[in-house]
């Protein structure tokens, strides 16, 4: 299996951590008030140190692969999104509309993941005969 795909299978297995991570959280937050103390402000930034360079790696190995400059920047602007909530919208925005965006990032940042594998499983497609 090539580096890149891996990659992109990491990258779409932290993507859905963070989806479950806005929705589970937001649920927490309206049923018990301590929930958002006790998953504050740290999870967004674990999941930027570990999103962010997979992610990135991912995209790179695979736009080696398959020169689709569309799926790259596509993931970018995933990121890009994710970092600006994480970043400047935690705290400064209703708990609902932090919730959408980053979910809305999340959504985008996996299906770039996903285009980006399946392009790379196309390159590597093999005749066995």
């Amino acid at each position: 299996m090539s580096s890149s795909r891996r990659f992109d299978q990491i990258a779409i297995a932290l993507s859905a951590i963070c989806i479950i991570h806005c929705l589970a959280v937001t649920s927490l937050v309206a049923l018990l008030p301590l929930a958002s103390i006790a998953f504050g402000g740290h999870f967004h930034g674990l999941m930027l140190w570990l999103v962010v360079p997979t992610s990135v790696i991912g995209f790179y190995m695979g736009y080696r692969e398959h020169k689709r400059a569309g799926i790259v920047l596509l993931g970018l602007a995933a990121i890009i999104i994710i970092c600006w909530v994480s970043l400047l919208g935690h705290g400064q925005w209703s708990g609902w509309v932090e919730s959408t965006v980053m979910l809305l990032g999340g959504l985008v940042l996996a299906s770039a993941h996903w285009c980006n594998f399946q392009k790379v499983r196309q390159v590597h497609v093999h005749d066995h005969h």
